[in-house]
C-alpha cells in the first residue's frame, strides 16, 4: 500500500469505463478488454480480475452498448475504434504499452486499433472468436446487407421482443453450439443484455461496426509488430476456419512462444467464449500477457512516519491547519412522506471545511457534509454540530497520512489519535452522521493534496477498481407511483402497437424521470392496503418491462408475514393477466414471420428485489417468502447493527493497539449479517454511509458483502450535493460497473450546495464521476468565511 496516488485526466466524452489499478505508481502497461456485441464491460469483469495482478486493465463500453449507451455525448453510430482509441489515450497515454484483449466484435475492434497504434505502444493482441474481416468484396457487400437488414429489425423491436428475440432466434443460431442456453449463467448473461437495452441503440452500433465494413486485416496478420493470440471454441465452425488458417500461416515449424501468431481451440465450447470456457480463457490470456508483458513495478516502501513532518516525508500526509464549519439549509421541491415522522419539508445541516498543506507547500482544502434526518438518525443537528465543532478545534496541527484512504481501519485509528476521543472517553464516541463528514473531508483533503480525485485515490490505495461513471435509480415515494403508472401504461401501449418505447409520451412527473431514461426504479410500498399495493406493483411490472427498465421496492419493514404474502400474491396475478397482452405477436420487419408471445416467467427480470419487506424480528422467515413467491431481498435497516458493532469494535482496537481489521468482525451483528448475506434469498446489501456510520465502516461492509457474492448499493439520506458527490465517488470504488445506486434524491431539493450543482453532473442515470469532482473541488475553492475577505 506504499504506491503513491496517481492522476489520469479524465474527460467527460470518454467511453464509460472500468479501471483497475495493478498497484505500481507508474505503469508501464495496461489490458485493454473489449466485450462483443450485445454485451457491455460486466462480460469480462471475471477475466479483468484475472488478469489484474499483471497490469493495469481497462475494460470499455462500446459505442451503443453498457453505460455508452446512455451517455449523450456517446453516438451509438459512432466508430467504436475512434471512441476506443481517444479513451485510450486519456487513461494510458505513451510510452505505456498496451495488451489488446477484445471478445467477438471487441475481438475486432481490438486488431483495427493494433493495426493503428504505433508499433512501440502495442504490446500484444488476444482475439477471442473475432473476424479478422472478408477478404473479398462480394462477401462484405452480402454481409453488410444482412446486418443493415437485422438492424432494421432491431429498431423495430420494442424491449419485451428484444428479450424473446435473444431467447429463441439470436441464441439459437449454429456458432454458440446446441447448449448454450442450458448453462447455469445464461440468464444471468441474458439479464446483462436486456438491462435497460434499447434495441435501436444496438442496431446503429450493428450497421457501423458491420464485418462488411471492416477493412481486412489478414495482411496485417501475416507479420503483426506483437505477439498475437487467437482463441476459438470447437462448435464455433465460422471461428475454427479462421483459427486454421491462422495457424497454417504462423509458423509451425517455430515453438509456440516463438511464433507471432499463436492460437487456441478450446474443446466443448462455442462461440460464447466468455461464458461457456471462462476460466480456460482466463488461463490462456493470463500465460500470454505474463509472457508480453514487463512485470509489474513493486511499489517502494513508504518512509517511517515516526517523528518526522509533513515537509520532510514527501507525498506521505497532509498537515491539517484548521477546520471551520458553515451551516445550511435547503427547503425541498414538496413535502416528502417518509416512513417515520412527519412529512419532510426541508434540509437543514452544516459543511465542514478542512484546510491543510501538502508536502509541496500548496494550500489544499477538503469538504464534507453533517446532515442528520429526522427520525432516522439517533442525533439531531444541533448535537451533531455540537461534536464537529469540538472535534475540528483539536483537527488542527494534526498530520493526516494517505494511509488513511484505504479503509481499512486506518482512518478510525487516525481519527482516535487526531481527535484524542477514544470509544470510552466521557464525551462519547463519534456521532455517525460527524464520522462520516469528518471521513469526506479527509479523503476531499488528500485527493487535493495528490493532485488526483477521491476515486482515483482510494483506488490506488485499496487496489480496486473504479468506475468512470455511477448508475443511479429513478425514486419515488409513497403516493407518488401514478407518474410511473403513467410512463409504463404509454409504453405498454407503444408495445401493443408494435412500435418502438417511447418515454417521451408520459406526462406528469415521471415524464422528468422517463426523459432522463432511467433504467432502474426504486418504489416505496407498504403502509397501505396489501392487496392494493401488489396490484399497482404488478402493473408497475408490466410497464417497466415494456420500458426496457427494472424495478425496485422499499417497504422499510413494515408487513406481517401474511401482509407480505398477500402482497406477493396480488402482485403475481395482476403480472401473469397482463403478461399475455404485454407481448402480442409481433411481426418481423422482413416478413419473414413472427415472434410469439412469451410464457409468463415468476418472477419476472424486471423485479430486482424488496428492501426489508418484513418487521425486523421476523427476517428469519424471509427465506421461505422467497421460496414461495420468489422475492427476493435486500438488507438496509438490518446492516445498522452490524455496522455499530464494527464502528465500535474498531474505536476500541484503535484506542489500544492500534487498527485490526479482524477486530471489526466476529461480533454477534456482524455473524447475523453474514448469515443473512450468504442466503440465496439476499439480493444484496443496501447503505447509507451517513447513517450507517461512514465512508470506511461502509467500505468494510461492502467488502464483506462481495466476499459473499453480494452486491452493494449505496444510497443518500436526502443530504446535499456534497454527500451525494461524496457517495458517488464511494460508489465508483465500491460498486461493479453499472449498479444503479440510489443517488436520485438530489432532485428533491431547491438548489444546492455544490456548484456547479450535482445535478450538472448528471446525464441521463449516469454520474459523470469526474464531473463531479470537479464541482467538488471548485465548491471548497469558492467558499469564503465571516472573517476572510471577499
Amino acid at each position: 500500500h506504499g504506491s503513491s496516488p496517481v492522476h489520469v485526466h479524465l474527460t467527460s466524452d470518454m467511453l464509460a469505463h472500468t479501471h483497475a489499478r495493478c498497484g505500481a505508481s507508474d505503469s508501464e502497461a495496461a489490458i485493454v478488454l473489449l466485450h462483443g456485441f450485445l454485451g457491455d464491460r460486466r462480460d469480462v469483469e471475471p477475466l479483468r480480475q484475472k488478469l489484474g495482478a499483471l497490469a493495469d486493465c481497462i475494460s470499455l463500453d462500446l459505442p451503443g452498448h453498457g453505460d455508452s449507451a446512455w451517455m449523450p455525448t456517446i453516438d451509438a453510430g459512432t466508430s467504436a475504434v475512434d471512441a476506443a482509441l481517444a479513451t485510450l489515450e486519456a487513461l494510458c497515454p505513451p510510452p505505456a504499452r498496451l495488451l489488446l484483449v477484445g471478445y467477438s466484435m471487441g475481438g475486432r475492434v481490438a486488431l483495427q486499433l493494433a493495426a493503428r497504434l504505433p508499433p512501440p505502444r502495442l504490446a500484444g493482441l488476444v482475439i477471442l472468436s473475432g473476424s479478422p474481416g472478408l477478404d473479398d468484396g462480394a462477401l462484405r457487400e452480402a454481409r453488410l446487407s444482412r446486418d443493415v437488414a437485422l438492424a432494421a429489425r432491431l429498431r423495430a423491436m420494442t424491449p419485451p421482443h428484444f428479450d424473446e428475440w435473444l431467447r429463441r432466434e439470436w441464441y439459437r443460431a449454429a456458432l454458440w453450439g446446441g447448449r448454450l442456453q442450458e448453462h447455469p449463467s445464461f440468464e444471468r448473461m441474458l439479464l446483462r443484455r436486456t438491462d435497460g437495452a434499447q434495441p435501436r441503440d444496438r442496431a446503429a452500433s450493428l450497421e457501423r461496426e458491420s464485418v462488411g465494413r471492416q477493412p481486412s486485416c489478414w495482411p496485417w496478420l501475416e507479420a503483426p509488430p506483437a505477439p498475437v493470440l487467437y482463441v476459438a471454441g470447437e462448435e464455433d465452425e465460422a471461428y475454427c476456419k479462421v483459427a486454421t488458417r491462422l495457424a497454417e500461416h504462423s509458423g509451425v515449424a517455430e515453438p509456440v512462444e516463438r511464433r507471432l501468431v499463436r492460437v487456441a481451440v478450446l474443446p466443448a465450447a462455442g462461440h460464447a467464449l466468455l461464458l461457456e470456457a471462462s476460466a480456460p480463457v482466463a488461463e490462456i490470456c493470463h500465460a500470454f500477457a505474463s509472457q508480453v508483458l514487463p512485470p509489474p513495478l513493486v511499489p517502494a516502501s513508504p518512509p517511517p512516519a515516526e517523528g518526522v513532518r509533513i515537509q520532510a516525508r514527501g507525498p506521505e500526509g497532509v498537515d491539517a491547519l484548521s477546520a471551520r464549519l458553515l451551516p445550511f439549509r435547503l427547503p425541498l421541491t414538496a413535502p416528502l412522506p417518509l416512513a417515520r415522522g412527519h412529512p419532510l419539508t426541508e434540509r437543514a445541516g452544516v459543511l465542514l471545511l478542512v484546510e491543510g498543506m501538502a508536502a509541496d507547500g500548496r494550500a489544499v482544502r477538503g469538504l464534507g457534509e453533517v446532515c442528520p434526518l429526522p427520525g432516522f438518525h439517533s442525533e439531531s443537528l444541533d448535537e451533531a454540530a455540537a461534536q464537529l465543532r469540538s472535534v475540528a478545534h483539536r483537527l488542527q496541527g494534526a498530520l493526516l497520512p494517505f494511509a488513511v484512504a484505504r479503509l481499512d481501519g486506518s482512518m478510525s485509528a487516525w481519527l482516535a489519535a487526531a481527535c484524542d476521543r477514544p470509544s470510552k472517553s466521557a464525551s462519547g464516541p463519534l456521532l455517525p452522521s460527524v464520522r462520516c463528514a469528518l471521513e469526506m473531508a479527509c479523503l476531499h483533503l488528500l485527493a487535493q493534496a495528490a493532485s488526483t480525485s477521491i476515486a482515483q485515490l482510494v483506488c490506488c490505495a485499496r487496489r480496486a477498481p473504479y468506475q468512470s461513471h455511477v448508475r443511479i435509480n429513478g425514486l419515488l415515494a409513497r403516493g407518488e407511483a401514478s407518474s410511473l403508472e403513467a410512463a409504463a401504461d404509454a409504453a405498454r401501449a407503444a408495445v401493443d402497437s408494435a412500435r418502438p418505447s417511447s418515454r417521451a409520451c408520459a406526462s406528469g412527473p415521471a415524464v422528468k424521470h422517463a426523459a432522463a431514461r432511467m433504467r432502474t426504479w426504486k418504489v416505496k410500498v407498504g403502509g397501505g392496503d396489501p392487496a392494493a399495493d401488489g396490484r399497482r406493483i404488478g402493473k408497475l411490472l408490466l410497464g417497466c418491462t415494456a420500458l426496457g427498465a427494472r424495478l425496485r421496492l422499499d417497504a422499510n419493514q413494515v408487513w406481517s408475514r401474511e401482509q407480505a404474502a398477500t402482497f406477493c400474491e396480488a402482485m403475481q396475478t395482476e403480472w401473469e393477466a397482463g403478461c399475455a397482452a404485454l407481448c402480442p405477436e409481433h411481426q418481423r420487419g422482413d416478413g419473414a414471420g413472427a415472434v410469439s408471445a412469451p410464457a409468463p416467467r415468476w418472477p419476472p427480470p424486471a423485479l430486482d428485489f424488496c428492501e426489508e419487506p418484513l418487521m425486523a424480528r421476523l427476517h428469519a422467515q424471509l427465506p421461505a417468502l422467497h421460496a414461495q413467491y420468489g422475492l427476493r431481498h435486500a438488507i438496509d435497516e438490518g446492516a445498522l447493527p452490524a455496522a455499530a458493532e464494527a464502528l465500535e469494535r474498531l474505536a476500541a482496537s484503535c484506542a489500544t493497539s492500534g487498527s485490526d481489521g479482524a477486530s471489526a468482525r466476529g461480533g454477534e451483528a456482524f455473524r447475523a449479517l453474514q448469515e443473512r448475506l450468504g442466503d440465496a434469498s439476499c439480493a444484496g446489501l443496501i447503505l447509507k454511509p451517513t447513517l450507517a456510520g461512514g465512508l470506511e465502516v461502509s467500505a468494510r461492509l461492502a467488502d464483506e458483502a462481495s466476499r459473499l457474492g453480494k452486491p452493494t448499493v449505496l444510497t443518500s439520506a436526502f443530504e446535499s450535493g456534497v454527500a451525494h458527490a461524496h457517495v458517488a465517488m464511494l460508489a465508483s470504488v465500491l460498486g461493479g460497473p453499472s449498479i444503479a445506486h440510489g443517488l436520485s434524491t438530489y432532485e428533491r431539493l431547491q438548489g444546492d450546495t455544490l456548484s456547479p450543482a450535482f445535478a450538472e453532473a448528471v446525464e441521463g442515470d449516469l454520474v459523470d464521476v469526474p464531473r463531479l469532482q470537479a464541482a467538488l473541488d471548485a465548491t471548497a475553492q469558492g467558499l469564503r468565511f465571516v472573517n476572510e475577505r471577499r
